[in-house]
């Protein structure tokens, strides 16, 4: 059964008589009025009718307290004695629901095609209302358009036209359901980053081949403050780009947050960040919180980017964004590929980028008036700078010592006296963009000394990123290769024979028919070049063999 139809069949029944919850505004306020008269009638003395007379008196002598008056006129008319005793006698079996007026109107029809008709309106290809009747008649029911219309928009929203199974349980409850309002008050400025990734709206020029492609953002926002304090510009989402955009915000700004709120992307839940003992939050006793998978609600950057594209994005001619022109886009990219149009480059985004930031930081803060973001950051920040001085943000690894030596990414490194920590494991704190060095640490992060390179292999790059990229490269060269491989095997007039029919062949036959026989060939990589008579079998059998299979005539 759809949950559609589970859903329609557990609503409540309404029943006979309202109840004060599903009255309309209408009523409660008729009920209200009529309960002022019963409760003034039956707290008089002398009995029900005496208390009418009175009351009949005085309000047609304009005696009548203010009170009693005002539900009068709101009624329209003084009730009569027979109405006034019904409604007390209601009021005293159900109270002030008894006084709610019993006419609902005109009762809906139960059609045979309710559960039917919410299973299709449901499906995911989310037919419109004219298809769903026009199915049900096919099934042998009897449905109008209109009726099918109205019975769909009377149900509840989560059963209506924007209900999560037409619309996406996720976007539904983006849009529709209650969600938690949060303070950032609370939080000091330099505490609390929030770090994500974002792939551009916008297509650029690639800086070594020049087509176009989307670079993807790396940035670390103070929750406190809604500072950026740190990005990176890269080619996707990375450990290194991630690295690279929250070392420069530390130090730049000669602090460590005590804590990060991140998603669960390979940037920041790898061995390199995570790890407990090498990891980068370990080394800065950084705790760690990830958000809740699908859930962009919660993070603070998201905004940010949203603004920075409307600000940023939209300023290229080559924006891909929301309410962007699609022909306009492809009509840039084709002139960019004819070389008629020249792409936006990096150094061109990085301008418009800088001088939004310093807009950005000097606007006024979403939740403390009368201050921009760059005042609460600076009024509000207490730095804690971090250990070393000389701050470089190093990876580390754990690495095995023997002989006086270590291999770190096939590179060997030694140091005077190292040899005495011969069977143990250390920590290798290294720098990507100079192997020459590395520094030693023990497990729990005290420092004993630098290790220098003691070889060095020509072949291999000295920056671990060219490294990388030169790794990256020789498997892109191997792609290309294997699929050159096979486009030269595909277009290869290659063909092989059915065995068994050439047996066939072989054996004699009368001259009249022989012409006419015919075998199922395959490819095979030389032609025959003899007379059919003189085939030869063994040479025809160490012809190679492939997949593709033909019909040949011999």
């Amino acid at each position: 059964m759809h949950p559609a139809v589970q859903k329609f069949n557990q609503l409540p029944s309404i029943g006979n008589d309202l109840t004060w919850q599903n009255a309309s505004e209408t009523a409660r306020k008729k009920a209200q009025c009529k309960a002022v008269l019963v409760r003034h009638l039956l707290t008089q003395e002398g009995g029900l009718p005496n208390a009418f007379a009175n009351l009949v008196a005085e309000y047609r002598g304009n005696t009548a307290i203010s009170s009693l008056t005002s539900a009068i006129d709101s009624l329209g008319r003084l009730p009569g004695r027979a109405t006034v005793y019904n409604w007390c006698n209601a009021y005293k079996e159900n109270g002030i629901n008894g006084l709610l007026p019993n006419h609902k109107g005109k009762a809906q029809t139960k059609y045979s095609w309710l559960s039917r008709c919410l299973e299709l309106y449901h499906s995911p290809n989310s037919p419109s209302f004219a298809q769903v009747a026009d199915q049900l008649n096919k099934e042998g029911y009897k449905a109008e358009h209109h009726q099918v219309r109205r019975f769909i928009n009377g149900l509840p929203h989560e059963l209506g036209p924007q209900s999560p199974y037409r619309m996406g349980a996720k976007l539904y409850r983006e849009k529709h359901k209650d969600h938690l309002l949060r303070s950032t008050e609370n939080i000091k400025p330099g505490v609390l980053y929030n770090g994500d990734g974002h792939t551009l709206d916008v297509y650029l020029a690639h800086p070594k081949t020049g087509k176009p492609y989307r670079a993807e953002l790396t940035a670390f926002q103070d929750v406190g403050s809604r500072c950026i304090v740190g990005w990176e510009l890269g080619y996707a989402e990375s450990t290194l780009d991630t690295l690279a955009a929250i070392s420069r915000a530390i130090k730049v700004h000669n602090n460590v947050p005590a804590m990060f709120y991140l998603d669960n992307g390979s940037g920041y839940k790898n061995k390199l960040m995570n790890d407990d003992t090498t990891g980068f939050y370990a080394q800065f006793e950084i705790d760690v919180i990830f958000a809740i998978p699908g859930n962009a609600r919660v993070k603070w950057i998201e905004r940010f980017f949203l603004h920075m594209e409307d600000r940023v994005g939209k300023r290229f001619s080559t924006y891909c964004g929301r309410d962007h022109d699609d022909r306009h886009k492809q009509l840039i990219l084709k002139e960019a590929k004819q070389g008629k149009r020249n792409l936006p480059t990096i150094d061109e985004w990085i301008a418009e980028f800088k001088a939004f930031l310093n807009d950005y930081h000097n606007s006024e803060h979403p939740e403390i008036k009368g201050k921009t973001r760059q005042q609460v950051w600076d009024e509000g920040i207490e730095r804690v700078p971090p250990v070393e001085d000389d701050f470089v943000m190093l990876p580390r690894e754990k690495v095995n010592i023997r002989r006086g030596r270590f291999r770190l990414h096939q590179r060997d490194y030694s140091a005077d006296y190292l040899h005495q920590f011969n069977g143990q494991e250390l920590i290798a704190a290294y720098d990507l963009h100079d192997d020459s060095y590395t520094k030693l640490y023990k497990l729990n992060g005290e420092f004993l000394m630098f290790a220098n390179l003691k070889t060095k292999s020509h072949a291999v790059p000295t920056s671990r990123i060219e490294q990388a990229e030169s790794k990256r490269r020789i498997g892109r060269l191997k792609r290309l290769d294997t699929k050159r491989r096979e486009v030269e095997a595909q277009e290869t007039d290659t063909r092989i024979i059915d065995i068994k029919a050439v047996e066939e062949l072989a054996a004699p036959v009368e001259p009249a028919i022989a012409h006419q026989t015919e075998v199922n060939v395959f490819e095979f990589d030389v032609t025959p070049t003899k007379p059919q008579h003189e085939i030869d079998l063994d040479e025809l059998l160490e012809q190679p063999i492939t997949r593709k299979e033909q019909s040949y005539e011999l």
